[in-house]
């Protein structure tokens, strides 16, 4: 089949929602205004994973196409047309001015200069610097990204100087597990001195495991639990029957890999609590494990691969497998 030219090789992302910063409130006129958050405004659906107003979320990017879910550009919008200008301080895209008289608009674009020393509209604060910052929710439901737009310098700093850091560490930013949070920061609008909410990219997790969470393969970073409910026959090493010599330190390791991402799967698949976590692994071995030991995206090194394998056999017979 032959691909259409300017439809076939546009890609987007589903959006599922918006993430917002603040929240409309309403004057002794019932004009209504905007009003900063120290949380994130969420949808219903990220509620239940976060609580009502959560300061931090887990994400990851898609792509490695910072343009696709970063996208930072001089925006200019009106009440009746929505975006009518989008530049980069040098050039701009705007949407044809009709002509006197004119009742229809022309929806074609033209190029013009972008100064905003010498731009009406910046002066006037109808122009400003928007950042379009699209990622996924891992643990909630849906397939898709969620959106949030700043305009605030700072966050807009803090989130590219976190890009550039994770891509030297990692060599890559897609489906690396990350916090977004929002967090005060002491800035200087206009020369004055104030307290402000903005946004901060970071990861919970020690840089050795980052970088080994960055080995994993794009595509197997998010794994799903297989729909054939029949456990492999390669289940268990061979280590749990006695022979603890053979297979190199990288088998083992791809081994404790494969194993914990199934698990983790499986935790989430049938809402295995903390409780019943702890109870297991204080009856069965010598350590000391709740839920959170299996947040990290690549195993601690007090799980053997003997010890993974056992407690993924018993959460299949839990399950009734």
């Amino acid at each position: 089949m032959s691909p259409i030219k300017g439809i076939s090789e546009v890609i987007r992302l589903p959006r599922l929602g918006k993430i917002r910063l603040g929240i409309k409130k309403e004057n002794e006129e019932c004009v209504s205004y905007p009003v900063p958050t120290d949380y994130f405004v969420c949808p219903d659906e990220v509620k239940k994973i976060f609580g009502e107003k959560p300061k931090e979320l887990r994400i990851m990017f898609p792509t490695e196409n910072g343009e696709q879910w970063a996208s930072q550009y001089l925006r200019c919008y009106s009440a009746s047309r929505g975006l009518i200008c989008r530049g980069d301080g040098e050039t701009a895209l705007s949407r044809i001015t009709p002509k006197l008289g004119q009742s229809i608009l022309p929806s074609g674009l033209e190029e013009v200069d972008c100064n905003p020393l010498n731009c009406a509209y910046y002066k006037k604060g109808q122009c400003r610097r928007v950042m379009n910052l699209q990622f996924l929710l891992p643990d909630c439901p849906g397939f898709g990204v969620y959106q949030l737009d700043t305009t605030s310098f700072h966050s807009m700093k803090n989130i590219n100087s976190a890009l550039t850091f994770i891509r030297g560490v990692c060599q890559r930013v897609s489906m690396i597990p990350l916090s977004l949070q929002l967090v005060e920061q002491e800035v200087q609008p206009e020369g004055w001195c104030k307290t402000a909410h903005v946004l901060r990219l970071t990861c919970s997790h020690s840089l050795t495991e980052i970088q080994r969470y960055a080995q994993i393969p794009p595509g197997q970073a998010l794994l799903l639990p297989p729909p054939d409910s029949e456990a492999p026959d390669d289940l268990f090493p061979e280590e749990t029957s006695g022979n603890t010599d053979t297979g190199t330190i990288q088998d083992k390791e791809k081994k404790r890999l494969e194993l914990w991402t199934r698990i983790k799967s499986k935790i989430w698949h049938f809402d295995i609590q903390n409780a019943q976590i702890a109870n297991w692994f204080a009856k069965n071995t010598n350590l000391t494990v709740g839920l959170p030991d299996f947040e990290p995206p690549v195993p601690p090194a007090k799980f053997s691969v003997a010890v993974l394998s056992l407690f993924c056999d018993s959460i299949d017979r839990y399950a009734g497998r």
